[in-house]
């Protein structure tokens, strides 16, 4: 009677089991019993499992839960192999044929800085009395609609910090991203355009030179840009021109400055942290100069408030980061590079000829002097080198993440996934999208594809996802928005300028998200007040802002680039083994 039942049992080996019923090998080696060794001679042999044992183990919760975790992995593979299919068919092609629907004509204006190219491009926006002015900064954006409304033409302003309508207004001044798709125009102006390569805002210049509807499309751009420029216009089949631009006032190299002494009036000294810009402000107040400062994170009205300090003549030197190379022009005879190297938020790494050239052509202000000069207290070779050597020229633009690709079927990490995944093109790259992919990953994954479109505007919004607090602050805005709740006000201490600084980005990050679910707030008051605060820091003793070694308080001078001083570091085991980098 045994034998006859056991003849009746069924046995499988491992492979049948995982093609059978879906087990890997790390579920047969936990979970199932030990198996029955069959042998076909010495090496070869094949384990064998009860096919009824086989079923009892699957069918216990643990066993079930991964196997439940296994088909998701392998249905969320296939759903990513098949969304980089889907992806790979987005190209520029589909921005270039709505580019021939347009029937436009270009006008290329290329030039370095200082060479009066946007000044050309905005006089004849100012003749049609009917466009846009598309900039790449908000504060830019900002000084073309005071040159506009100063000429006695009414413009509007737009940007994602303000909106401005001017009665009677045909023009509006605007960052590249809110350029407005849905309007025609006499004249449209694009300027920078060269930041089409850029990684995470280029896609904003490609859509902008492909779509803009305008009857005369004029483009400002560093010498860099014109070959790929040249070519994606050729392809549209609009007739253009190409007016080129030489500098207006000389530009010369004139090697090393020793010291803070030998600087003067009408000087910027260049350097690339907010750290360094602050402390140099101080030693500088020291030998008698009056300085404002310039940097990235120093909210847009604050950085107006030092410019117009500094033109008006309340301040007569200024310490800046990169973020006086594209913009402002400002009464500036030399340039002096304190530093010559940066942090790209990834590396430390030396200038590119192209940011060496961006900065230093904001020396020589054309009616004010007759050369401007360039100076460098690091290294003097990047500074000469990157002055006598062109740039590298520009080849790939940047093309967008298809938001239509929303509509399908495929969760929204798998696409973003799939889109940073994707091979590289030498024709042109993709907008990075690793900062939505980080956001999405702090909303959580138990998130419904009805919500799609929502979640995708709330991890695109612009915030810095490298800076936690700010990131945690975007976090509780985002879940309130997703739970149909009230969205908190931002909570940063404002007694210090790091504080002012992130309470206005939360600020900005709460209009932001507003903007995307539809409530008008612009909460411009709640910013302007923290704009004052910050001038009156920066009107207080700046000698706060001198760098300090850690361990002993000793004063650092500008530029030093470690937060122990070289007593200090001596005194450390090991010959200094605990320094810290700053």
């Amino acid at each position: 009677m045994n034998k006859k039942r056991k003849s009746n049992e069924q046995y499988i080996n491992q492979k049948t089991a995982i093609e059978r019923y879906g087990v890997t090998k790390k579920i047969i080696e936990q979970y199932f019993p030990k198996p029955l060794v069959k042998y076909y001679g010495r090496y070869r042999y094949t384990r064998l499992w009860r096919e009824q044992d086989v079923l009892e183990v699957i069918r216990e919760p643990e066993v079930q839960q991964l196997l439940s975790e296994i088909a998701s992995s392998r249905l969320r593979d296939r759903d990513l192999t098949e969304a980089r299919s889907l992806l790979l068919s987005y190209t520029p092609d589909s921005l270039i044929e709505k580019a021939r629907q347009l029937k436009r004509v270009f006008v290329l204006h290329v030039g370095p800085t200082n060479s009066g190219k946007t000044h050309d491009a905005l006089e004849a926006l100012k003749a049609a009395g009917n466009g846009t002015y598309l900039g790449p900064l908000r504060l830019l954006a900002l000084e073309m609609f005071d040159r506009i409304n100063g000429a006695g033409i009414p413009c509007s302003l737009l940007t994602g910090e303000e909106s401005i309508t001017t009665d009677h207004a045909q023009i509006v001044s605007s960052t590249v991203e809110l350029c407005s798709y849905s309007k025609h125009f006499k004249v449209a102006v694009i300027d920078e355009a060269q930041l089409i390569t850029d990684d995470e805002r280029g896609s904003s210049w490609l859509k902008a030179i492909c779509c803009v509807d305008a009857e005369e499309v004029h483009i400002c751009f560093a010498p860099e840009a014109l070959g790929i420029l040249e070519s994606l216009i050729t392809q549209f089949g609009d007739p253009y021109s190409i007016v080129r631009h030489e500098r207006l006032v000389p530009l010369e190299y004139k090697g090393r400055c020793i010291g803070f002494e030998e600087l003067h009036p009408h000087d910027a000294v260049i350097c690339f942290s907010r750290k360094n810009v602050l402390s140099i402000a101080a030693h500088l107040e020291r030998y008698g100069f009056r300085a404002s400062v310039i940097y990235g994170a120093l909210p847009p009205i604050a950085r107006r408030n030092e410019v117009e300090k500094y033109t008006s003549g309340e301040t007569n030197i200024i310490v800046a980061t990169d973020a006086i190379g594209m913009g402002i022009s400002l009464p500036i005879r030399r340039i002096v590079f304190a530093e010559t190297q940066k942090f790209d938020g990834k590396h430390q790494r030396a200038l590119t000829s192209g940011e060496v050239r961006q900065i230093a052509g904001r020396a020589g202000r054309f009616g004010m002097f007759d050369l401007g000069e360039v100076l460098t207290m690091d290294n003097t070779s990047i500074v000469e080198d990157g002055l006598q050597h062109p740039a590298t020229r520009v080849r790939t633009p940047c093309i967008e993440f298809p938001r239509e690709v929303l509509q399908t079927k495929y969760p929204l990490d798998i696409l973003l996934r799939a889109w940073q995944s994707l091979p590289g093109n030498r024709s042109f790259k993709r907008e990075d999208m690793s900062s939505a992919l980080s956001l999405y990953g702090m909303l959580g994954s138990s998130l419904g594809d009805d919500k799609k479109e929502l979640i995708f505007d709330l991890i695109t919004c612009p915030i810095d996802s490298d800076d936690r607090e700010l990131a945690l602050y975007w976090l509780s805005c985002a879940r309130c928005i997703l739970r149909k709740k009230k969205i908190p006000d931002p909570y940063f201490d404002i007694d210090t300028l790091l504080g002012c600084e992130k309470q206005y980005k939360a600020w900005d990050i709460n209009h932001q998200l507003k903007m995307r679910i539809g409530i008008q707030d612009d909460n411009f008051g709640q910013r302007e007040e923290i704009c004052q605060r910050i001038k009156e820091l920066m009107a207080a003793d700046k000698n706060e802002y001198i760098r300090r070694c850690n361990q002993c308080g000793r004063e650092l001078p500008p530029g030093y680039l470690y937060n122990l001083c070289e007593g200090c570091f001596l005194e450390k085991p090991f010959g200094g083994r605990y320094r810290i980098k700053h």
